[in-house]
């Protein structure tokens, strides 16, 4: 459980997060600047996805990386349905792994460095899981290494491994030992580091398909010892050189010195090749184990003898039924036939555009009981969104909407709250817009849309564009807040350090929105689809739009989320531009326009990864871990079924969903606002589904030349914006960045092929199993 003992300090920390997401290295890494899975970072372009003066940002891969592991633990799909396993496997110093009798992977590195493996294989969901590895420690015929050294010693084998389906290393598998040595009968009889003539190794039989599926082991085999890391060590942990795509630097078990072959880059030892033979090795087999496993979720097991048993076999029968964990909820949503269509905001005419401002302004100066009484149930006013953002962010259990894997559902949520409030107030608005930060022309900071950045103000502030002078509340008090059902919230915040409406530890005083930043920021389009298009789950996403990095691979150059928060914003810490501040960012009005674009690009990836939707996405369901100031963080609100940010959430009734107050969870936003439930769409996903899936939605791999990108401005005057046409799926798309032509109020949906997901996803009830 998370607690603050210095609210200062932590706030500190917090506020400045946007600045540090993107100043991390260009390939991608983490904020602490250290690599991912000790892989050194790939070249690439600025931080940001694109530099100050707005230029775009370069790639930093060549290939689309596709996540085949999920490293959190996902929910459990209903018994007899087909799944995919997948897992980690480090055993120093190699192994070959067979599941349910076929083989699925066999390590590339023989000997050093000590790398972990990804995996991924199929189960039924019907036969019984039976795990089958070969583990071995390399040894001479006398059972020392680095025999041609002064120094000859035993080395120590080790096994360790997880899986999604929860299957981990530990005292439940059985071992059998293939060879021992040196024995004790020959050290009696002198074997030692400088007599190895007289050690003697012992090899046995291996049991006839020991690997097979319905293997039942006997007397011969034995329960496995676990070890512990200062037990039996980790070895030399492996770096990953993109550019020479080489594992680490590998070294001879006879000399101990770095094999000649290629500098010892990607090689491995043979008795043919004393100087190496070249292997291939992907980023996924070059895996630091201590990124990727833990003792507190598995054990290091081997067999009772760490140091003479250099060959082992490990086998471990799971039952079909005996899986434990959280069931996979089934989802109860309708699939939708027609959908509100979000569209780029440069698309609107000035009239639709004004009809979004002045709604905008009407919930900027409302109260909440003018508000519904003039406009209805679902009138919020503009204040109850910073203030909902502050509390979320403030919770003392951890952020309930940022830094871990319900920064999207509670945004979405979030954003189509905003987006209810805000046709309560003139339905002909039809739906939110949304600001695609990878078009640079029209530019958005003009006094038609956003006003300038930085402010022209003396001070910063913005005192142009359609929300110039944009008030911030002074004399804060959170006793004029209540949730929709009428509730006093329970939160710390009391406001800023000056009493109004900014960050807990906010120094401005100024009373209208604050930007430092440029009006030049552009993100690179290409990154922009490479994390939309991701073969991968649902943390791994988040990872690519926040960081640039998922599953330990970099993706992209900057940040699509953070990106625009620091670079507009501006500044860091206690004296923020509004929309760098990291807790109430949704002062200036940029944040919506700016989440429902990040949203668009979840939209796009929940499409492609269709295929993943009754597992939930593998989205966690226990175990999870946050990021940036969070990060090995675990607490309430990151899980599946956890409700999004309980001090103040989301009621069905306030998302359009029911009449139900009961809050809803990570599960539900999941389920309600997929492509095919959720009840707006994207004027792209339009034009890309009309396209059969490509167009504009499809990146490229490999090698990109920078380019700018433009929109048309739209028409100033139309009619469309009151009609309720049917936007039919037909539609022309050019680019990665192209926008849809869409006016109409709906858009029509195909439900077929990859569109049409399977409506298996619970939002309501899950529970544990222990069978």
């Amino acid at each position: 459980m998370f607690g603050r003992s210095s609210s200062s300090m932590v706030f500190r920390c917090l506020v400045t997060m946007y600045a540090v997401i993107v100043a991390q290295p260009p390939g991608g890494g983490p904020p602490d600047g250290g690599p991912p899975d000790g892989a050194a970072p790939p070249d690439g372009g600025p931080p940001n996805g694109g530099a100050p003066d707005g230029s775009t940002g370069t790639t930093i891969t060549e290939e689309e990386p596709h996540i085949v592991v999920n490293s959190h633990k996902q929910c459990i799909p209903p018994a007899g349905t087909a799944q995919t396993i997948t897992g980690h496997i480090y055993c120093d110093n190699y192994f070959e792994f067979w599941f349910n009798g076929e083989l699925v992977a066999k390590d590339p590195m023989t000997f050093t460095p000590h790398n972990a493996v990804q995996v991924s294989f199929e189960w039924d969901g019907i036969s019984d899981k039976e795990f089958a590895i070969m583990c071995m420690d390399y040894a001479s015929t006398s059972g020392y290494e680095y025999t041609e050294t002064s120094s000859a010693q035993i080395g120590d084998g080790v096994l360790m491994a997880e899986f999604s389906d929860g299957t981990v290393t530990g005292s439940g598998w059985n071992t059998f030992v293939v060879t021992h040595g040196p024995t004790d009968e020959s050290e009696t009889a002198g074997c030692s580091a400088t007599n190895l003539d007289a050690c003697v190794v012992t090899t046995a039989t291996e049991p006839t398909g020991w690997t097979g599926a319905g293997f039942e082991v006997d007397g011969a085999w034995a329960t496995a010892t676990e070890y512990t890391a200062d037990e039996a060590g980790w070895g030399r942990t492996p770096s990953w050189d993109t550019t020479a795509s080489c594992c680490g630097t590998s070294t001879s078990p006879m000399t101990q010195a770095t094999l000649s072959l290629n500098g010892g880059c990607s090689v491995i030892y043979t008795a043919d090749n004393p100087d190496g033979e070249a292997v291939t090795v992907k980023q996924s087999e070059c895996l630091n184990p201590q990124s990727v496993l833990s003792e507190t979720r598995s054990k290091m097991i081997w067999s009772s003898n760490l140091k003479k048993d250099n060959k082992v076999l490990f086998r471990l029968k799971v039952a079909a039924d005996a899986s434990s964990g959280i069931q996979c909820p089934v989802c109860d949503a309708v699939v939708r036939t027609t959908q509100r269509i979000r569209r780029e905001m440069r698309t609107l005419t000035d009239e639709e555009w004004g009809k979004v401002t002045a709604a905008m302004w009407i919930m900027k100066t409302t109260s909440q009981a003018d508000g519904v009484a003039a406009y209805g149930a679902s009138f919020r006013t503009y204040d109850y969104f910073v203030v909902k953002h502050l509390v979320a962010m403030v919770d003392l259990r951890g952020d309930q909407a940022h830094f871990g894997p319900m920064f999207m559902p509670w945004h979405s949520a979030f954003i189509l709250e905003f987006e209810n409030a805000l046709l309560s107030v003139d339905p002909e608005i039809l739906a939110m817009p949304y600001w695609d930060t990878t078009l640079t022309e029209p530019s958005v900071f003009t006094e038609k849309y956003f006003g300038s950045a930085p402010g022209t103000g003396a001070n910063g502030e913005v005192i142009d564009g359609a929300f110039k002078y944009w008030p911030i509340a002074s004399n804060f008090s959170m006793g004029d807040y209540k949730n929709a059902a009428g509730e006093t919230i329970s939160t710390t915040y009391t406001g800023s350090k000056t009493g109004m409406l900014r960050g807990p530890d906010a120094t401005r005083t100024e009373t209208t929105v604050l930007r430092f930043g440029t009006s030049t920021y552009a993100y690179d389009p290409n990154d922009f689809w490479k994390c939309a298009n991701l073969d991968s789950f649902w943390y791994d996403w988040y990872e690519c739009v926040e960081q640039g990095t998922a599953g330990g691979v970099g993706v992209v150059s900057g940040s699509l989320h953070s990106g625009p928060h620091a670079q507009i914003g501006g500044k860091s810490g206690d004296d923020s531009g509004d929309f760098e501040d990291v807790t109430a960012s949704p002062n200036d009005p940029i944040f919506f326009f700016h989440h429902a674009d990040v949203d668009r690009n979840a939209y796009w990836w929940m499409h492609v990864n269709a295929d993943k939707r009754a597992s939930a996405y593998g989205y966690p369901t226990e175990e999870a871990s946050g990021i940036g100031p969070y990060a090995g963080m675990t607490y309430y609100g990151q899980h599946l079924m956890d409700r999004m940010g309980d001090a103040w959430g989301f009621s069905a009734q306030d998302l359009g969903f029911s009449d139900s107050t009961d809050l809803q969870t990570n599960a539900d936003i999941l389920c309600k606002v997929s492509p095919t439930t959720a009840v707006y769409t994207y004027d792209t996903v339009v034009a890309c589904l009309a396209d059969g899936g490509a167009g504009g939605c499809q990146t490229t791999w490999g090698d990109e030349v920078a380019t700018t990108t433009t929109t048309t401005a739209a028409a100033t005057t139309s009619t469309a914006a009151t009609d309720t046409a049917i936007a039919t799926t037909s539609g022309s798309t050019t680019g990665a960045a192209t926008t849809a032509s869409t006016t109409g109020a709906t858009a029509t949906v195909s439900t077929t092929g990859a569109a049409a997901e399977a409506t298996t996803q619970s939002s309501s009830t899950a529970e544990t199993t222990t069978q």
